[in-house]
């Protein structure tokens, strides 16, 4: 069973590390049931699962982080599209398009 643990965390990390988070929905039933039945013989091999799995946490963590930078600099993105905002003297917003102004032919 202590196999299967390492595989199935190898497994959890391959699938963050490539970016295939489908994967992970996959394994956790897996998990789940592997830690029911998991017996460890010795504390060394108890503390080398706690490190593997601390890993994990830590390349989830980081995963975690990357996806929201990118969302917010979808984000910022966005909004400059959508023009640069200002105020006015009286403290009103204004929006500036940042959108090229079509050109016609007449």
């Amino acid at each position: 069973m202590q196999n299967d643990m390492n595989t199935l965390l190898d497994d959890m990390r391959d699938a963050v590390v490539v970016g295939n988070y489908g994967k992970l929905s996959e394994l956790l039933p897996a998990l789940t049931e592997a830690e029911k039945l998991l017996q460890p013989q010795s504390m060394a091999e108890m503390a080398a699962l706690r490190a593997r799995a601390a890993q994990n946490a830590a390349c989830m963590d980081a995963a975690i982080s990357g996806i929201k930078s990118a969302r917010r600099r979808l984000t910022e993105i966005a909004k400059a599209e959508a023009g640069l905002t200002t105020y006015d003297r009286e403290g009103g917003k204004a929006t500036l398009s940042s959108a090229q102004p079509k050109s016609r032919r007449v």
